[in-house]
C-alpha cells in the first residue's frame, strides 16, 4: 500500500484526552492540538488545547496567586472552573469565582484573573476562534503573568 492510500486509511482521531496531551497525538487529527505548555507571555496559565475551525477548548491550570495581566481578546469566552478559585477582575467589577461556576467574557472586554493563594486553580476554556485566539495585555507588555501581593512563579510565597 502507498504512503497516500495508508492516509486516507488512517482513522480520524476524534476524542482527546487532556491528560495524555504532552505531545501532539499521531496520526489523522478533527482539529490543531496544543500540548500541555504555557498559554502565553501574559498569564501563568498552563494546559493544552484543541482547536477546529470555529472553536477552541482547553484544560487550564493556574498557580496559586498567578494569573493573567489585564488584557482583552476579540473573541467571547467562556470560562468553567473546577477546582479551586479565579479572582477575576472585569472593567467595573470584581469576583470571586469558585468551582461550579460559568465566567462568561464578551469580546474586547478587559479582564484578569488569578488563582487565590489557597492553591491552584483548574478550569474550562471555550473560546470562538473566529476572531483570534489572542489579544494583547492592556499595557501593551508582554512580560509575564501577574502575580497576587506576595506571590511569585510557581505559586511560591515570596518569602518561603
Amino acid at each position: 500500500m502507498g504512503a497516500e492510500a495508508e492516509k486516507q486509511s488512517e482513522k480520524t482521531v476524534y476524542v482527546y484526552d487532556f491528560a495524555e496531551l504532552d505531545s501532539v497525538p499521531e496520526g489523522q487529527l478533527s482539529g490543531k492540538v496544543t500540548p500541555n505548555n504555557k498559554v502565553s507571555k501574559k498569564s501563568s496559565s498552563f494546559g493544552a488545547a484543541i482547536t477546529g475551525e470555529a472553536m477552541h477548548v482547553g484544560l487550564i491550570r493556574k498557580a496559586p496567586g498567578s494569573g493573567s495581566k489585564p488584557h482583552t481578546h476579540p473573541n467571547e469566552q467562556f470560562s468553567f472552573v473546577l477546582e479551586g478559585a479565579l479572582l477575576y477582575e472585569f472593567e467595573d467589577q470584581d469576583c470571586l469565582v469558585t468551582p461550579g461556576t460559568v465566567i462568561h467574557i464578551p469580546a474586547n472586554v478587559v479582564h484578569s484573573s488569578c488563582a487565590t493563594g489557597d492553591g491552584e486553580a483548574l478550569f474550562f476554556v471555550c473560546k470562538d476562534v473566529r476572531g483570534g485566539l489572542a489579544g494583547p495585555p492592556v499595557d501593551g507588555i508582554e512580560d509575564g503573568p501577574r502575580y497576587l501581593p506576595g506571590y511569585g512563579p510557581n505559586g511560591k510565597l515570596e518569602d518561603e
